[in-house]
This record gives structure tokens, sequence and C-alpha cells, in this order.
């Protein structure tokens, strides 16, 4: 990985990223969006995910899980739905997912409906978005052409078996777009924490052999590149992320520890060769409350092997 330049003014993200991109016609182009929310407070976890891909083929879920869901979580999905090319990310309808960014990267809204969950929210950034291309080596290429992370203040209304919860927190978002293989990459580690003072993030990942790193530390006004990350985490009987303990140092020299405990982890296998498990933490940045998410990558048949020797 190439040295970090020495740390100045974070580049400027042009907001027509935030809006859907001209794919190239290579086999795994597509591009994708998520936003994630953690509730630990009601134990519940919840994303919403959409994608296209280069054949304007389009797909959403929604996932919720969680002791607030039940013993059954509630995962639905379509694909396949023709999208035409003219259709953007601020009026954004696939299947009961719709999506509406603003298009300048500073808000949206989003809704799904449900038999079992309903989710209405509001979104509102709260910096700049973070992109991978402001790395010195750009976006891994095995993930994309280029992805940014973006952390906000997320409210409104969760509706559980009828029960309607309001909430008012936290909530990180992605958009990547390029190529994606997800048969690359051996592992990886995706975090966002986040408060009001503080929101960090970073993506560190075991691929060819070699380890990459992006991220951001916004704090204080100041919002650096990560330059370091050190990690050591704990798992339940099926290798689920149980604990995790970061130590994260920026650009600027500045540190955060973050320490981070799991109330709810959930499978998503994007392809049968790879696992992904989605942890929602209650969690501190050096010492202050706050909340966050990972997304740990592994090997489907690995995983199932380091689970096997838990027991």
């Amino acid at each position: 990985m190439s040295k970090l330049p020495p740390n100045g003014p974070m580049p400027i993200l042009d907001p027509v990223n935030d809006g859907r991109h001209k794919l190239r016609n290579l086999p795994l182009e597509r591009e994708s969006i998520p936003y994630v929310i953690a509730l630990p407070e009601q134990g519940i976890a919840a994303f919403v995910y959409t994608w296209v891909t280069k054949d304007n083929l389009a797909g959403s879920a929604l996932a919720a899980y969680g002791p607030g869901i039940g013993d059954t979580p509630v995962f639905e999905a379509v694909d396949g739905i023709p999208m035409g090319p003219e259709k953007n990310f601020d009026n954004w309808q696939v299947g009961k997912l719709h999506l509406a960014q603003d298009l300048k990267l500073k808000t949206a809204k989003f809704g799904v409906v449900t038999d079992r969950v309903v989710i209405e929210a509001n979104y509102e950034a709260l910096h700049p978005a973070f992109a991978y291309s402001f790395h010195p080596d750009g976006c891994p290429a095995f993930a994309a052409t280029d992805r940014l992370e973006q952390a906000g203040r997320v409210h409104g209304t969760i509706k559980v078996d009828g029960k309607a919860i309001a909430f008012d927190t936290f909530c990180a978002r992605d958009h990547s777009w390029g190529t994606r293989d997800w048969g690359q990459p051996q592992h990886w580690k995706w975090l966002h924490a986040y408060n009001q003072g503080t929101q960090v993030h970073f993506w560190k990942i075991e691929v060819g052999g070699r380890s990459e790193l992006r991220g951001y530390l916004n704090r204080d006004g100041q919002f650096a590149q990560v330059a370091n990350v050190e990690v050591s985490f704990t798992t339940d009987a099926r290798y689920h992320q149980k604990t995790i303990s970061a130590t994260v140092t920026d650009t600027l020299g500045r540190k955060v520890q973050v320490e981070g405990e799991y109330f709810a982890t959930l499978v998503m296998p994007p392809v049968p060769t790879c696992t992904l498990v989605e942890g929602a933490m209650r969690c501190t940045i050096d010492g202050q409350a706050a909340v966050g998410w990972t997304e740990f990558m592994w090997p489907t048949d690995y995983l199932a092997y380091m689970a096997s020797l838990q027991s």
C-alpha cells in the first residue's frame, strides 16, 4: 500500500456522484447503496439495500433482526427488475423500497413496507462524503471504480408487527459503482462508529496476499484519512463477531479507541462462496457512548470451518 501523503484539506467529492453512474460493459459491473441502522435500546438492527447492474436490472432488500424482531429475522429481497437508464436515485422505486436522495450528498428519504416491518426514515449527512479515490491508491479494483462512505443522522419510525417505534440516531450509508468481484478478497472488516462529536470509518481488507486500508476520522471539525488500524475481536459459537476493539490512527496523528459489543448479527451471502456477517453494536468512542456497525467478510467454507472449531 502506498504511504499516505501529509494530511491536507480533504478533497470535495462532486455531488453528481450521489446519482446514478454510467457503468462499463463488463460482466461484474454494478452500482449499490445501503443504509444501516442500529437501535440497541430496542434490540433492532435494520438495513435497506438497493443495486442495479450494467444491464439496467435492479434489486432491493430489507433486513431487520435482533431481539426486538424475535427469533426469525425479516429478510425480503427482489432482483432482476428492469430499470430504465433515465431513472435516478432521487426517485428510486424497486420492489417494496423507495429511495429519494437529494443528489447533493446531503439528505435522503427512504421507506420500505413488508408484512412484518415498515420503515420510514429521513437521513441528513453529518460530514462531506468520503471517497476511496481520495487515497493515493484509489479504490481497490475488485470493489468498485469508486465508492463513497458517509455517516449521518437518521430519524423516523420503524413498525414491527404493528407496533410503531420512533427513532432518532446515527446511520451509515455507502455508494459504490463499478466492478465487484466477490471472489478476490479473503477477508475484510468494514466498520462505522459514530456519535454527534466523532464519526470514524475504516475498511480493512485482505486481498491477493496484501492488506488494504481505507477510511476517515471526522472530529472537532477536522476530517482526515485513516492511516492505521489495530483490531481485536471475539466471536460466538457461529464465529460471528461478539465484541470488537479498534485503535484507529489518522494522518493527523490523532487516535481514537472504539469498543463495541454486538447485540445482533445476520449472515448475508452475496454469492455462494462468500459470506457477509452484518453486525449491529452498542459501542463507545474514547469512552463516549456511540452506536456502530461492522460487516465481516469470510469465504463461506472457511467461516463454516471456524464455526465448527468453536464446539
